[in-house]
């Protein structure tokens, strides 16, 4: 009992039940039981006792058919008679046979198979006196009839006598034990009976004192009675601390004790929570004043790095047209070398072709000088020829006329000779002149295809150094941009924290509304609700400032 006193109510309730539970399942186990019994003999009755004294009285009733059967054979006033009696003599133990097989599977006991097995055979003997008492009646002696009854009386009735006794042993058999069944069945059910009683008084007793002790332990672990407890518990959980717990007749380890510590507890926790609630509700108001500022300095910040960011972008963009600039005046400087390249192949060209006349010039000159020679000896020929046409007189006229037309086309060929001289002789002056100033053209595309490299050499320093530059700020303007989006990042922070301030303060008031339910008695201090200060809320949330850009004209000069 002492171990069952320090378990938990649920095990004790368990227990109780469980005890209950036990007796009804006893009383219920018995009961189960011997109505199995009593079922049991019931179709042992049914199967063995009832069937085999239905079968046995049916045997009995089919043999006594069976001798009236016989004895209206031996009283038939016609052979029809006769036949319709032997027939139904023939039946009768036919169906007396059948039955008693059937009766005979109802006897369990040796005795009881020797009953059926000796009935069997006083129907066999009954069934040989019957058949000669038909085989008398049916000769063809006068006395046969007389013959027949005699012998009926004489050997039939012993055997009538026989059968009837023993099928009538079998049904008194067949009727003691379904008497000695029906008495087991009664004194199964007396004892039953009384041992229900006898189980149902115990299981009410036994619930009696499970009861009372389960009653007793709750009161112990209770302190007091549940109403009672229930009342304190109401009190307690209405806010009310300063109600009066006595634990003076609690048990140790009490609902009522628990309590009683757990009202000191919770005394101590309000008053703490009463003054935590007051210093935070004061350090959230001054949070958030504080994020009030930062929000507005944070603010300042951002509009300044967004127009440095915009100051940047302009920055950006006028170095990068200055790179394009550069860029497309390298291009210029490129092909304008490439085009001086192809002018000093050009004149170098012209020189060449230049010289090539000069030497034709010179070479045509030889040949005018050889064809002047020609001249002059055709001249002198054409002179001889005359003399000679003079000499031969009239012969020698139409020679001399030749001569003369030959003379005249010497002179001529060394007229047209000295004229292409001189004009051969100008032109290779000019040649020379010419070729002299496409020498000089050519050193002159020379210098002008070197300061075009050394032009673009510049340019490309330039446009590579601007393209630096853009880089760079590009660079720095992509650092303002994450600048500023990190400072109005931190600006919807700072409002963020501001709000968490403001419901920080605004909970701490709840919290103070919240406690200021409990009643902590006289020795507790009044409670004087704190006072949220006013948050003023940021404006331009959304950080809409006006960006300024820098006048293009500034950057011109760049």
């Amino acid at each position: 009992m002492e171990w069952f006193g320090r378990q938990k109510t649920g095990i004790k309730l368990i227990c109780g039940f469980l005890m209950v539970s036990l007796f009804g399942a006893l009383i219920g186990l018995q009961g189960i039981l011997k109505a199995a019994q009593m079922s049991d003999l019931a179709t042992t009755m049914y199967r063995q006792e009832t069937v085999g004294i239905r079968h046995a009285a049916v045997t009995q009733i089919q043999f006594l058919a069976a001798t009236r059967a016989l004895r209206n054979a031996m009283l038939a006033s016609s052979p029809v008679e006769h036949e319709l009696a032997k027939v139904d003599l023939r039946e009768r133990l036919q169906l007396a046979y059948a039955e008693l097989a059937e009766a005979k599977k109802a006897f369990v006991t040796p005795q009881g198979q020797l009953d059926a097995d000796e009935a069997r055979k006083a129907l066999v003997e009954y069934e040989q006196v019957a058949a000669e008492v038909v085989r008398r009646l049916e000769t063809d002696d006068p006395d046969s009839k007389r013959n027949a009854i005699d012998y009926a009386f004489s050997e039939g009735r012993p055997a009538v006598a026989h059968a009837d006794e023993l099928l009538g042993r079998l049904i008194e058999r067949k009727m003691a034990n379904a008497a000695r069944i029906a008495k087991e069945t009664e004194e199964i059910y007396a004892s039953n009976r009384l041992l229900l009683v006898i189980l149902t008084i115990l299981g009410m007793l036994g619930s009696i004192l499970i009861g009372v002790f389960l009653t007793r332990s709750l009161t112990r672990q209770l302190g007091g009675e549940p109403s009672e407890v229930a009342a304190m518990a109401t009190r307690i959980a209405a806010g009310d601390l300063s109600v009066r717990i006595d634990t003076s007749k609690a048990a140790s380890g009490s609902v009522v004790q628990a309590m009683g510590r757990m009202q000191e507890s919770l005394t101590r926790v309000v008053g703490a929570v009463r003054a935590s609630s007051d210093s935070i509700a004061t350090g959230s108001a001054q949070i958030a004043s504080g994020n009030i500022d930062l929000s507005s300095r944070t603010e300042q910040q951002a509009a300044s790095l967004e127009e440095t960011a915009a100051s940047m972008e302009e920055l950006t963009s006028t170095v990068r047209q200055n790179a394009d600039n550069a860029r497309q005046a390298s291009t210029l400087a490129c092909d304008a070398s490439s085009t001086a390249d192809l002018g000093r192949a050009v004149v170098l060209q012209v020189v060449d072709t230049m010289q090539g006349i000069n030497e034709s010039s010179q070479r045509i000159s030889s040949i005018i000088n050889v064809i002047d020679s020609i001249a002059f000896q055709t001249n002198i020929l054409a002179l001889n020829a005359s003399v000679e046409a003079a000499r031969a007189g009239e012969q020698g006229r139409g020679f001399a006329v030749v001569a003369s037309e030959v003379r005249s086309l010497a002179s001529r060929s060394a007229d047209a000779a000295h004229e292409i001289r001189g004009l051969i002789g100008e032109s290779t002056r000019r040649v020379e002149d010419g070729a002299l100033l496409v020498e000089r053209a050519g050193k002159t595309m020379a210098d002008v295809v070197a300061a075009a490299r050394r032009v673009t050499d510049i340019i490309d320093e330039i446009s590579a150094a601007s393209q630096e530059q853009s880089d760079g700020i590009a660079q720095v303007n992509s650092a303002v941009a994450q600048m500023d989006q990190v400072t109005q990042q931190n600006a919807a922070l700072v409002q963020e924290a501001s709000a968490a301030s403001a419901s920080l303060a605004e909970q701490a008031q709840k919290l103070q509304e919240a406690v200021a339910v409990f009643r902590l008695g006289e020795a507790a201090t009044a409670f004087v609700p704190f006072q949220r200060a006013a948050v003023v809320p940021v404006a331009n949330s959304q950080f809409e400032r006006e960006k300024q850009p820098a006048a293009v004209g500034d950057w011109e000069a760049f």
